[in-house]
């Protein structure tokens, strides 16, 4: 399983032309800190949740990571080799500031066929472009994805959750704090230099 998050060097602009202008009250109040002030911790943090997030529904558990980073000319980039709970390999690859458009994606290879997927900046609100293999009729299939307001689907289906006691169709508290030690280990791992179990991590990112 492969894959990747590219954030765009330009993604600001793209968002200011998608999202309704910011009013701030001069009264406005904020934590302590500039959450921003580690860049890596910040991009760990706010972009490879998703890598994860996608690396684990198609993959499964992750057990252990491998991460180099390398930061040049203002651009941030991480490679993870992750080891999957059932044996598999995965590999996931986080750059921030690529001088290109936004793009995410992942290809996965298996027994009886693959899947490929490229999905766009979310604000969009664009359907990804996720096209199945089956080795069996050696046929390709896609789907249209025609409501792909991801925003209102998580909140629809988290209301039928609450109101409806109807299974949860997103992410719970487990697959958060899987996803946290993911994003741990991977900051632990760029500082030893070494393959890191996600049961060997504690602290913060």
């Amino acid at each position: 399983m492969k894959s990747w998050y590219y954030d765009s060097a330009y993604r600001y602009t793209m968002t200011d032309n998608l999202q309704p202008a910011i009013r701030q009250s001069s009264q406005a109040r904020r934590p302590d800190g500039n959450p921003k002030a580690d860049r890596s911790r910040y991009y760990i943090l706010g972009h490879a949740s998703h890598l994860v997030d996608t690396a684990r529904m198609l993959g499964g558990e992750i057990v252990a990571v491998e991460a180099r980073f390398l930061e040049r000319f203002g651009a941030s980039c991480w490679f993870v080799s992750i080891d999957f709970a059932d044996g598999s390999l995965g590999h996931l690859d986080l750059t921030i500031g690529i001088r290109d458009d936004f793009e995410e994606g992942f290809r996965v290879y298996g027994e009886n066929g693959s899947v490929q997927g490229q999905m766009f900046l979310p604000w969009f609100h664009k359907s990804s472009i996720v096209e199945c293999f089956s080795a069996s009729d050696r046929v390709f299939r896609r789907p249209l994805g025609e409501d792909a307001y991801t925003y209102k689907l998580q909140l629809e289906g988290f209301a039928d959750t609450v109101l409806h006691e109807e299974p949860l169709r997103g992410a719970d508290i487990d697959d958060g704090v899987a996803a946290m030690r993911a994003m741990v280990a991977i900051a632990r791992s760029v500082e030893s230099g070494r393959r890191t179990a996600l049961a060997d991590v504690a602290g913060g990112v």
